[in-house]
Parts: C-alpha cells; sequence; structure tokens
C-alpha cells in the first residue's frame, strides 16, 4: 500500500506533528538531528500501533531533511536515502516520487451541502472559489459572530501524507496573532472537505481598490509598512506566504489592512518539493508576483520571495501597473519621492541576496522618506561594495524635499478613503433607482412613438387623427431626449474626482432633471387627449368632452407651471425644499450623502 493511501488516527497524526515540529526546530538552531534518532523517539504506544505510523513519520523526516538540506545549498540524491535506509525502499521511492494530482477543476460545495457538514454555522452566501478552495461568509450561532469557512477540494482527503502536513502547518497558522493577519479560529476535517474558519472582514480586496483606480501614492505608503509587519511577524514565525498578491489583501472598512491565505500555499504544495529527487518543476503562487527563484522552481525559496512579491504589490498599488520587463521606476509614473524609486527596486531585485533582507527594513525605509528630508537607507545583506557605496552616496547627498505627511496622516488618509470609497458607492446606489426610472420613461417615449406614428400614418386623409397622432410622436420624442440627457449626465460623474467636481456632475444632473422635467410634465396633462385618439376613442373631440378637457389640462398645468416658478427663485426660503421635491429621493439622497463627505472634510 502506498505510504498516501495509509489511514492514521489523529492522535498518529499529532505525534507525527510534535515529532516533525521538534525535527524543524532543531534544524532552524544549527543543531540538527539524525532521521533515525527521530524515529527511535517514537513511543510505545506508536510501536504498537504497527508500522504505518513509522512508514508516514519516516517520509515525513526525510521531504523536511531534503528541504533544509537545499536551504543550505546541498544538493540531496534520492540514492543517498535509498542507501540509508535500505529496509524501506518502497515507502521512499513513494515519498519522493512525482504525484500528479487530478486535473478535473474543483466544483465548489453548495450552501446547503454546507449547512449539513457544519451545523453549528449558519451559511450566508459563497464569497469566491478557485482551484484551491471555496471561501464562504458564515455566523456561528453560538457566539454570533461572522466568520469565513475556507474549504479545500476533497481529492486532498485521500492523502495521509496531505492530512499530516495540513495538521502541521494549521496548528502553526492558528498561532499567528497579528492585527494585519487574517486569523484561523478553527481546523480540522469534516467527512471529505477540509476546512478553515477564519476570521471575516468585511471590505474589499485591494485588487477591487487598484482596479477602482481611486489609490493614490499616499494610500499605498499608508498600506505598506502594515504589509511589512505582518510578513515580518510571520518570517520570525518561520512561515512564509509564497502567494503575496493584491487579492491575498483585505482592506476592512475601518482601514485595517490584512493578509488572507497565509501559509496555504505551503500546505498545499510542499507534498510536491521541486527538487531533483522529483524531477518536477511544479511551483505554487501567481506568475505576475512571484519571486523569480520561486517561478524557476529553485531550490531554497525562502522569506524574500514574499519580499519580492510586495515589491510587485508596491509598485501595482503606485503606478497602477505591474512590473514586466524593462519597466519605468514610479516617480516616472506618478509625483512621488524619488527615492521611493531605490525602495522599489530593491524589493524586485533578480536576485534574493540583492533584495532587502526583512520586510521591517522596508518599512523603516519608508518611515524614513516620509518623516525626513535626508535619509539613509537601510542596506541589504549582500550589497557588493561599489552598490554599497552608490546607495549611500545617493541616500546622503540627495536632498529631495519629502512630502511632508506623517505615517499617522497616512494611515488617517488610507481610513478616509476607505470610508469615502464606501460612502461613493451609497452615491452610485442612491442614483439608480433615478436612472432605472429615466430608462422606463425612454421605453415609454418609444411607445408614444409608435403609438403616434400608428394613429397619423394609415389615416393621412384624417386631419384630426394626422394631427393627434404627429402630437404624440413629437411628444415621444421629447421624452427619449429627456431621459438620455439625464442618464448621460449620471453616467458622467466620475467617483474618483474631487468632491466639489463631483458636486458640480451632481448639480447639473439636478439642473437637466428639473428643466427636461417641465418641458415634458407640463404638457402631460393634454397627452391624454390625443392618446385617446389614437387608440380610437374619437369621441373625445366632441365639445361637450373636448372643453372640459381642456379646461382640467390648462389649469392642471397652470398650477404646475406656479409651483415650479417658486422651486426656481433663489431668494425664496422655501425654494431648496421645493427643488428637492421637485428633483426627488434619489437626488436627495445622493447630495445628503456627499453632503456627509464634506462635512467629514473628505476629499
Amino acid at each position: 500500500m502506498s505510504v498516501r493511501e495509509k489511514k492514521l488516527p489523529v492522535a498518529a497524526l499529532e505525534r507525527i506533528d510534535d515529532l516533525c515540529a521538534e525535527f524543524e526546530r532543531q534544524w532552524q538552531v544549527d543543531s540538527p538531528p539524525t532521521i533515525e534518532s527521530v524515529l527511535a523517539d517514537l513511543s510505545a504506544e506508536a510501536k504498537e500501533s504497527g508500522t504505518a505510523e513509522h512508514d508516514v513519520l519516516l517520509a515525513e523526516l526525510v521531504v523536511l531533511e531534503i528541504d533544509y538540506r537545499r536551504r543550505r545549498g546541498d544538493q540531496p540524491r534520492k540514492q543517498e536515502y535509498l542507501d540509508r535506509f535500505p529496509a524501506h525502499h518502497e515507502i521512499l521511492e513513494d515519498a519522493l516520487a512525482e504525484k500528479e494530482r487530478p486535473t478535473r477543476g474543483f466544483t465548489p460545495p453548495t450552501v446547503d451541502r454546507l449547512a449539513e457538514l457544519f451545523p453549528n454555522l449558519e451559511i450566508v452566501e459563497a464569497l469566491g472559489a478557485g482551484g484551491m478552495g471555496a471561501v464562504y461568509k458564515a455566523r456561528q450561532k453560538g457566539l454570533d459572530r461572522l466568520v469565513a469557512l475556507k474549504v479545500l477540494p476533497d481529492e486532498f482527503a485521500q492523502d495521509v501524507k496531505f492530512a499530516l502536513r495540513f495538521t502541521r502547518e494549521a496548528r502553526t497558522l492558528a498561532k499567528l496573532n497579528h492585527p494585519n493577519i487574517v486569523s484561523v479560529f478553527e481546523f480540522g476535517k469534516v467527512e471529505h472537505t477540509f476546512y478553515f474558519l477564519m476570521e471575516y472582514v468585511d471590505g474589499p480586496t485591494l485588487r477591487d481598490v487598484v482596479r477602482g483606480g481611486q489609490l493614490a501614492p499616499q494610500h499605498a505608503l499608508a498600506i505598506v509598512p502594515h504589509l511589512c509587519d505582518a510578513l515580518q511577524y510571520a518570517h520570525d514565525q518561520g512561515i512564509i506566504h509564497r502567494d503575496i498578491k493584491p487579492e491575498n489583501i483585505l482592506m476592512a472598512k475601518d482601514g485595517t489592512v490584512k493578509i488572507a491565505d497565509f501559509g496555504l500555499s505551503r500546505i498545499i504544495d510542499q507534498d510536491h518539493p521541486p527538487t531533483e529527487l522529483t524531477a518536477t518543476h511544479q511551483v505554487m503562487g501567481t506568475p505576475r508576483y512571484m519571486a523569480p527563484e520561486q517561478f524557476e522552481g529553485a531550490r531554497g525559496v525562502d522569506h524574500r520571495a514574499d519580499i519580492y512579491s510586495l515589491g510587485v504589490v508596491f509598485y501595482e498599488m503606485l503606478t497602477g501597473e505591474l512590473p514586466i520587463g524593462r519597466f519605468a521606476v514610479p516617480s516616472r509614473k506618478v509625483e512621488i519621492d524619488v527615492r521611493l524609486d531605490d525602495v522599489v527596486l530593491r524589493t524586485l531585485e533578480k536576485e534574493p541576496q540583492q533584495r532587502y533582507q526583512r520586510a521591517s527594513q522596508i518599512k523603516s525605509d519608508l518611515q524614513s522618506i516620509t518623516s525626513t528630508e535626508q535619509v539613509t537607507l537601510a542596506p541589504t545583506m549582500d550589497l557588493s561594495g561599489s552598490q554599497a557605496a552608490r546607495v549611500g552616496s545617493d541616500a546622503m547627498t540627495t536632498a529631495i524635499p519629502s512630502s511632508g505627511v506623517s505615517l499617522q496622516q497616512q494611515e488617517l488618509a488610507a481610513r478616509f478613503y476607505l470610508t469615502r470609497r464606501d460612502l461613493m458607492d451609497r452615491i452610485k446606489a442612491s442614483l439608480k433607482p433615478l436612472m432605472r426610472g429615466q430608462l422606463f420613461q425612454i421605453f415609454v417615449g418609444v411607445l408614444l412613438v409608435v403609438l403616434g406614428a400608428q394613429c397619423w400614418a394609415p389615416n393621412t386623409d384624417i386631419p384630426h387623427r394626422v394631427i393627434c397622432g404627429g402630437v404624440l410622436h413629437v411628444y415621444g420624442i421629447l421624452v427619449i431626449a429627456a431621459g438620455a440627457a439625464v442618464c448621460t449626465r449620471i453616467n458622467r460623474i466620475d467617483y474618483s474626482k474631487p468632491v466639489d467636481q463631483i458636486r458640480e456632475k451632481l448639480d447639473a444632473v439636478k439642473n437637466v432633471y428639473l428643466h427636461v422635467g417641465a418641458l415634458i410634465g407640463f404638457p402631460w396633462w393634454l397627452m391624454w387627449i390625443p392618446a385617446t385618439v389614437a387608440f380610437g376613442f374619437d369621441a373625445i373631440l366632441h365639445p361637450n368632452s373636448l372643453i372640459p378637457s381642456l379646461v382640467i389640462g390648462v389649469i392642471g398645468m397652470g398650477v404646475s407651471y406656479w409651483l415650479y416658478r417658486r422651486a426656481q427663485r433663489p431668494n425664496r426660503p422655501s425654494a431648496e425644499s421645493w427643488r428637492k421635491r421637485f428633483a426627488g429621493h434619489s437626488l436627495a439622497e445622493a447630495n445628503s450623502i456627499l453632503s456627509e463627505i464634506e462635512q467629514a472634510q473628505i476629499q
């Protein structure tokens, strides 16, 4: 039986996890134990359970030792381990062989299915899905709190080595406690489904923010230090993300920045490390954001791969573009302090030795740039003498006026940005009923044009039908033009512009709506007469019917015109309230929200 197909109880997986964790700890402090000594430490209880636990532990220890030896520059060979453990050739061949995963796509479970698997959760909705899992919004009934439920594909449930890896890594991730990392509350396996229960972050991803084109450089400078804090904390715990990208960075509505899916790529991919032993170059991550050594499947990918990915994200936040090929420095794309170019470029160095060696160094340099006019940037650990001299000289002798904006002010700006974005979304939502109303008006105008044409076209020899049909035809065109004019001006509002410009656009919508409303509203009092004729009721033209109808229509038009003039008199105290009534609820609500933004001094 393949080592992957062995079924072990949870207690056995936890024993293996503890031994492997101690094995890794000793490697990290440069006192690596031998695999043989760890195997000898198996408890009597474990030995009584048979050879399955021994075999899985051996396979896991071999993979771990190979990983740490590669980090030190060694080139371990499979034959070396076969000679070292001659009685376990089959176990080692299986552990070090390339295993292909199923190629069929992942089908996320339905909300009803998850409700059966997790009766203690109220599954609210699906948030998103990809090849490596799906995320759902849920509520913990007992604690009455919202959580995010991430489930992995069922294919992993058939692999005991993945179960071990999941247990080991998930226990580590659950210990990560940092304000800029999405917390893991619980993890485990239900039937054939591995899952994480995580903190729910109410807000957009950084991808949504960047795609909106509304991220100013000062907002990027406020976000990156928090990402540096999160990465440095995780790296200090020996955890590498390996898939830093805008989709995995969440922006809470209170301005907090959080990194999601920490360590998930390691859990999923560690079973297939890209080494000579497996003859594979399988990699995890998103190619546009991966470090060169990660993309090429090089040995010993470490925390500096996250620093490179952070550099790609930083460049994209500043410029809205990806640093692909021969790219320009950020200061040639946007108006920023040119000293930021050096920070970004050093995160994007192809050789890991030339990059920042710690995420905290990036934060330190950003703080120095935003708070001083002259700054000495933190050196990398492996710059050549000439390069170090160049960087130091440039930093010390180049005096460039700083933005004068403190990090605290930038963080406040970031919160304002998210608040502004939320309020602008509310303005857009408030205008949707008005837009729908105008589209319906255009539809009505088309019907009036058709009705008018049907009235006069077949009856060109009947004067009153030609006149009534012509009136309806012209009126329908006016109704269409009025609706189109309002819709066009609503679509012209650019919500990324300053508030005063948005106010001007919103006032333009209101003015057009009020003027065209009068144009088509007043004649409506009389339009029912030609419409009745168009439907074949010519009796409405009899003097006994026509004269009272005209009298009522003229009175209605007069009263409407009088009210409209009251709304147009700027010197009257009640004029503005009348304008709001004529403009309708949508425009009134949009103006109210815009006033909130102005009062909060959010530009």
